[in-house]
């Protein structure tokens, strides 16, 4: 099959059988078709004389047979000279192919239950994905860390798209289209693009070629990497606040007390949230948010709450900032996450978690979610960093919030102080709430349930002082 370019597919045998019976059909091919120096007599198969038969010798084994036995049209098995499904079922005979890891595929519809997406990446011939009988379907694909991405193989069945496109993201929540054909003729297609970063790959199904739906036997992913992840998190999205202003491509400012919706914030909290720069502002390369003691809008006290809401959304990952507190009876500093679709309930059915907060005299840092039914039926749980002799208002301190599946571990300048993966949910089974969409906020709250109102040893202004705020996407997950 065609191997060859700057791109290699990492293919595997399935088992030690096929294995073996790989390195046999290696040992007679080669002596037709590579020479093999003496020195690895022993491992005729090891073609890349890494001392073991492996993807690397199949894909070189691969691209010399082709080229030796059909020249004229290279993968053309059938000579027809059209490469296609039936070509890559001849060979599919001798060896089986799978993904250096696994793919899992999610699709906007299926024809049913014989038809799933996972049929397009599930390292057999004799199963496909097929669509609704319907336009702008789509077939997603998740590599399961982020990886060198380059191109696609795809194995249309008759029912195809003759007009398709293919993006790329990092977070299924941004795309990139990096590839687009309107008058597609189904059988095999190479999809090549400019190598790019990406997790998530989503085949765009525009229109039928035909009254079915789309349908697709395999995919092929092409990439460079080789499957070995140059570092266990990868950076996917960060705001260093550099420039002059808050970037309101990542942030929105939420203004006001909460009501109607969410009078005093839910927490009889005293600030009247404001966006100007007395409040909050960029300054020598930080993001300031700022509590001042001032009458404004019948408050007492203004600061500010940002959010990347619907501008940023996160599904698990890793959640780091570097950030100065404030200090003093009634401040309340919060780093912390909320979900964007309450898809399980209100709050806190569908979860939140506080990935930093302190209160008044900042000598401890908590780490808390919030889970169960919707109030007054919620419940939390909460971990406390206190190293005794610090008071973290003193110097800018690292706060890391580690978020899996099925755990999450919160650290503070690296010390790992606690780990959780206990949580339920009255909306959904484990591991809701919290396996959806959540968004970023960053505040100083002034008095409330939490600290208490300030009282008169509260020096104003207080301000937080945020460096940058950086997420990672993990290369392998659990």
């Amino acid at each position: 099959m065609p191997l060859s370019g700057a791109f290699s597919q990492v293919r595997m045998m399935k088992n030690r059988q096929s294995r073996k019976l790989l390195a046999y059909r290696l040992a007679l091919l080669l002596a037709l078709l590579i020479p093999v120096p003496q020195a690895y007599a022993e491992l005729a198969g090891d073609l890349d004389y890494d001392g073991y038969i492996g993807p690397n010798d199949l894909k070189t084994l691969a691209e010399h047979w082709l080229l030796n036995n059909h020249p004229g049209c290279q993968g053309d098995i059938d000579n027809d000279c059209d490469v296609d499904f039936y070509d890559y079922t001849y060979l599919a005979d001798n060896w089986r192919i799978r993904y250096c890891s696994d793919v899992n595929a999610t699709t906007s519809s299926t024809e049913g239950p014989a038809y799933l997406p996972s049929y397009a990446v599930d390292e057999t011939w004799s199963t496909r994905w097929s669509s609704a009988f319907a336009d702008n379907q789509w077939l997603q694909l998740d590599l399961g860390r982020i990886r060198n991405v380059g191109g696609l193989e795809i194995f249309w069945e008759a029912a195809y798209a003759d007009e398709y496109s293919v993006e790329l993201s990092l977070d299924a929540n941004d795309w990139t289209p990096v590839y687009s054909d309107y008058s597609a003729d189904g059988k095999y297609d190479l999809v090549l693009f400019s190598q790019q970063s990406a997790r998530y790959i989503r085949i765009n199904c525009i229109t039928r070629a035909t009254p079915w739906g789309n349908s697709i036997w395999e995919v092929f992913v092409i990439t460079d990497d080789d499957c070995t992840p140059t570092s266990e998190w990868t950076l996917i999205w960060s705001d260093e606040f550099g420039g002059t202003d808050v970037n309101t491509d990542n942030w929105e400012f939420q203004i006001g007390n909460g009501c109607p919706d969410l009078c005093w914030w839910g927490n009889n909290e005293l600030q009247y949230y404001t966006s100007r720069p007395i409040n909050v502002r960029i300054s020598d390369g930080n993001l300031i948010i700022q509590a001042n003691e001032e009458s404004y809008a019948g408050h007492d006290y203004t600061s500010a709450r940002l959010r990347t809401y619907n501008k940023k959304e996160f599904i698990y990952g890793k959640f780091e900032a570097r950030i100065k507190v404030p200090r003093g009876q009634g401040m309340w500093p919060t780093f912390w996450l909320m979900p964007t679709d309450f898809a399980y309930g209100g709050w806190a059915a569908s979860g939140e978690v506080d990935m930093m907060e302190t209160r008044n005299i900042p000598t401890e840092i908590h780490g808390v979610i919030h889970f169960g039914g919707e109030w007054p039926f919620n419940t939390w749980t909460d971990g406390t960093y206190s190293p005794g002799g610090v008071d973290f208002s003193d110097d800018f301190h690292v706060y890391t919030f580690e978020w899996e599946p099925t755990q999450m571990r919160w650290y503070v300048d690296g010390n790992l102080y606690r780990t959780e993966n206990s949580w339920w949910s009255s909306g959904g089974p484990y591991p809701a709430p919290f396996d959806q969409r959540f968004h970023i906020l960053l505040n100083i709250a002034v008095g409330g349930n939490y600290p208490g109102p300030p009282d008169g040893t509260t020096v104003f202004p207080q301000q937080m002082v945020v460096d940058y705020v950086r997420v990672y996407h993990k290369n392998i997950l659990p």
